[in-house]
Order: structure tokens, then C-alpha cells, then sequence
């Protein structure tokens, strides 16, 4: 496809019935949904933005609907005393469309609107095996990750998912710590994978990858150290592609992996990629800091 122009795309609330029926068709073109069975319909997003939640479009110059966040109001319980929340239940954008900073920008008007509201906490999950997905949450949001839900959504038919388990990290976004505040202003906390390797990092696994360019996991650490990383395909799309047996192994393997780390008082607070022998690669930062309200 050839790559759109998004200077002039907006970001405003959705308005109108065709407006929120055009969500749903966007929502079918991003996730190649083969039906309409997972996704939210018009109707139900209009009801959610009318009760505190959000329905942000990005629009194209000539008013086409080209991205699309949306959020309703929910309780957060993982500390022990419920307290309120946004949670995020989707952002999306046409292909043509991605990688030009549109979903960053969707983001940040949602964290607009939640902390007009009063709330400091935005949640939502995704996928730990999506490394650009890992990339955009944690490094380029300030998003962290010390919860993994197995299975979240059952099988899904969808051309993004089918396949494996919809194991699903879920994502906290504490709106005020100061990590977001950087990333607000354009200066995210970044990671070099050399570097936290030099400062003692432990790498859970050791990978090998094969001729074909497909990582395997060869070896298995004990977890110890702080930081700690956890290394996922740089590309779980095309280990798909390859074998569907080596992308569920990588399930298997790292969902072990994470919610161990997670019991032990990690979390998911940084990503890295690099380049080794002229293979892409890509792992999880974790650490030990205190995340409780996000403020590392």
C-alpha cells in the first residue's frame, strides 16, 4: 500500500451514526475480521461515550475515518481497594496509515480526557508476543506490565490472532508518573540491549536462530537479577507464517516465563531490539523497581 499523508489528520470524538458505523468497518480492515462477530458495534460505542467513556476518530483532510481509540470506565482491583479507571478496549489504524505517529496521538487525547475527569489510571491489554506493540506501550507511552491474563479472549478468528492462545499482558498506564510526563514531552526512556546486558542483566532465555531467520529457544535461566531480560521473536507474525507449532511453543515458553517473573515482584517496564548476526531481535526490560502507581 502506499503510505498516506497524516499531517493533516485530526483527532476529535466521534459524532455521528455514520461516523461510528465507519468505526466498525475500520475495526473489520485492521484485524481482518472475517465477520462481524468481534467488533464493537455502532451502537454500543455511542452508549459507552454518552456514560464517561470515549470514542476518539482520526480523520483524514477529506473526512475519511482513519483511526480509531476507544475506552470506557471501569474499576480497578489489583491493589485491593477498587478505584477508578479508563480501560482502553481498543486502538486502531488503516494500514496505509500506521507507523506516522497517529495511534501515539489517539493515545495521548484519551489520557487527555481521562485526567480531565480526574482519573490517573488507563489500562488495557495486549499481546505480549507483539514486539512493535511492546515498543509503543512501554518504551513510547511509559506503559507498564506486571499482570499476564491467559487466554483473554478465548480462541479468536480473527487474521492477527487465529491460530494461538489470546494470552494478553494487561497494560497500566499510570497518566500522571512521571515516566508518561516524559513521554508527553517527546522524551521517552529508552533502553540499549548491549548496555543493560554490561550492567548485569540476566537473559532468561538463549535463543538461537536458525537458517531460516526463525528464533528458537535453546536454554532456559533461572530468573535472578534486576534488570531481567525476557526475549520474544522480534517478528511473532512471520514465526506464524513459518511454523504454527514454533509460534504456540513461544506461547507455551514465555507464558511460564512471565508469570513467574511477575509472582516474584517483576515487572515489564522497558523494551529493546537489536541487532545480532544480521537478525533482528527483541526483548523485554523488567525489573524490580516500585511500579505500585507507576512512578518509576
Amino acid at each position: 500500500m502506499t503510505p498516506q499523508d497524516s499531517s493533516t489528520v485530526s483527532i476529535r470524538a466521534l459524532q455521528a451514526w455514520d461516523e461510528f458505523l465507519a468505526a466498525e468497518e475500520l475495526q473489520r480492515v485492521v484485524w481482518q475480521m472475517p465477520d462481524w462477530r468481534d467488533a464493537v458495534p455502532a451502537n454500543l460505542m455511542i452508549a459507552v461515550s454518552k456514560c464517561g467513556g470515549t470514542a476518539l476518530g482520526a480523520f483524514a483532510a477529506d473526512g475519511r475515518l482513519v483511526g480509531l481509540a476507544f475506552s470506557f470506565i471501569g474499576l480497578d482491583t489489583h491493589a485491593g481497594q477498587p478505584k477508578l479507571k479508563h480501560h482502553s478496549h481498543m486502538v486502531a489504524v488503516l494500514p496505509e496509515f500506521q507507523s506516522q505517529g497517529i495511534g501515539i496521538r489517539l493515545k495521548f487525547q484519551q489520557r487527555a480526557d481521562a485526567r480531565a475527569q480526574g482519573i490517573d489510571l488507563m489500562t488495557w491489554t495486549y499481546d505480549p508476543l507483539q514486539a512493535l506493540n511492546a515498543n509503543l506501550n512501554l518504551v513510547h507511552l511509559g506503559a507498564i506490565a506486571r499482570h499476564y491474563i491467559v487466554n483473554a479472549y478465548g480462541e479468536m478468528t480473527d487474521g492477527l490472532n487465529a491460530g494461538i492462545a489470546s494470552d494478553r499482558f494487561e497494560a497500566e498506564w499510570w497518566l500522571n508518573a512521571p515516566r508518561v510526563q516524559a513521554c508527553a514531552a517527546g522524551q521517552p526512556r529508552r533502553f540499549d540491549w548491549d548496555a543493560v546486558a554490561r550492567a548485569g542483566a540476566q537473559e532468561a532465555f538463549r535463543v538461537r536462530v536458525d537458517a531460516r531467520g526463525l528464533p528458537h529457544i535453546e536454554q532456559e535461566h533461572h530468573l535472578r537479577g534486576d534488570p531481567l531480560l525476557i526475549e520474544i521473536p522480534a517478528s511473532i507474525r512471520a514465526v506464524k507464517a513459518a511454523s504454527l507449532d514454533l509460534a504456540r511453543e513461544w506461547r507455551t515458553r514465555t507464558r511460564e516465563i512471565f508469570q513467574r517473573a511477575f509472582a516474584e515482584g517483576y515487572a515489564a517496564t522497558g523494551f529493546v531490539f537489536t541487532e545480532r548476526d544480521g537478525h533482528r531481535r527483541a526483548a523485554y526490560v523488567l525489573t524490580r523497581e516500585p511500579v505500585e502507581t507507576g512512578t518509576v
